[in-house]
């Protein structure tokens, strides 16, 4: 979404996942009738953009490559809405003044893109959409680092759709999947079919709280991450009757007492399988040995589900 053209390069995609004063950069490459491999991966520091950029690119020859850049949470908004009642070449229009009252940016110079929710899976066989708005004033500085940098963007996404990458690689013909992102700074959940995003939601939950030594706090960040996910799950039955959901895929997961713990316990409030993601049984990991942990891979997930978008 939000696509530059740009003549394509060398295989695959560099995605580029910036939270806060760091940044998660991945490059994946397909090979038809085998795994996505990763070929390199590295943290860098985002203090100063267009600086990472250049040594990313000097490091990695950025500018070779096809890349996106990942939006961070504070930097856009999804809402979801009804499909408006004109053409669908004027859908985009009628959208970005709907939600003029919605957001809180001039939507006048916003960047607006439109995912599409499958009428077969709406519970009234409607098609709604998820409607993606950026501000400029968010999106023009990371477009001057990229082109400052010799490296300009060829795509800029969105974290609820590099999920959706990483779900939809594991989704069961004609059923729903569910995926539980416990991240550093919140957790994220989303639910795909048919490789589509279907719901999405914010979770301020991080994997420090849930891993909690202290085991009144911790049970208080189960409690309270375990709710928001009944909620999302009871909204999604009465949104998408349509759709049956097959299980809940929680990431990071490891072997690790908690991992097993947590997944146990949110085995007791849901009804549908919960398992960790196999996310080596995915990904080819073996040029960044590394990674193949499932304890390494947590930070790396948002870039590794955004480099997916050419799988």
């Amino acid at each position: 979404m939000l696509d530059w053209l740009h003549p394509h390069k060398h295989p695959g995609w560099v995605a580029v996942a910036p939270q806060g004063a760091d940044a998660w950069a991945v490059h994946l490459v397909q090979a038809p009738g085998s795994r996505p491999q990763l070929r390199w991966a590295c943290r860098i520091d985002w203090r100063q953009p267009t600086q990472a950029l250049r040594q990313l690119r000097r490091q990695h020859q950025l500018a070779r490559h096809q890349s996106v850049l990942l939006l961070q949470r504070h930097q856009y908004q999804l809402l979801p809405l009804e499909a408006p009642e004109v053409p669908r070449e004027n859908w985009r229009d009628a959208l970005r003044w709907q939600i003029k009252d919605m957001v809180d940016f001039p939507v006048e110079t916003a960047a607006i893109d439109l995912l599409e929710i499958p009428a077969e899976a709406s519970a009234r066989g409607r098609t709604t959409l998820l409607v993606a708005a950026a501000p400029h004033a968010e999106l023009a500085p990371l477009a001057h680092a990229g082109e400052d940098a010799a490296a300009p963007w060829h795509a800029i996404d969105l974290p609820e759709t590099a999920l959706r990458n990483l779900a939809a690689l594991l989704e069961e013909p004609g059923r729903a999947q569910a995926l539980l992102q416990l991240g550093d700074n919140h957790s994220q959940l989303v639910i795909t079919a048919q490789g589509e995003l279907l719901q999405s939601r914010h979770i301020d939950v991080t994997l420090a709280q849930l891993n909690e030594p202290d085991a009144a706090h911790r049970q208080q960040a189960w409690d309270h991450a375990g709710l928001e996910l009944q909620r999302t799950l009871d909204s999604f039955e009465r949104l998408f009757s349509r759709v049956n959901l097959a299980r809940l895929l929680v990431a990071p997961a490891s072997a690790s007492a908690f991992s097993d713990s947590f997944i146990d316990y949110l085995r007791e409030l849901v009804y549908v399988p919960v398992q960790p993601l196999p996310l080596a049984e995915l990904v080819d990991f073996s040029l960044v040995p590394e990674l193949a942990e499932p304890d390494a891979q947590g930070p790396y997930l948002y870039a590794i589900g955004a480099a997916l978008r050419g799988a």
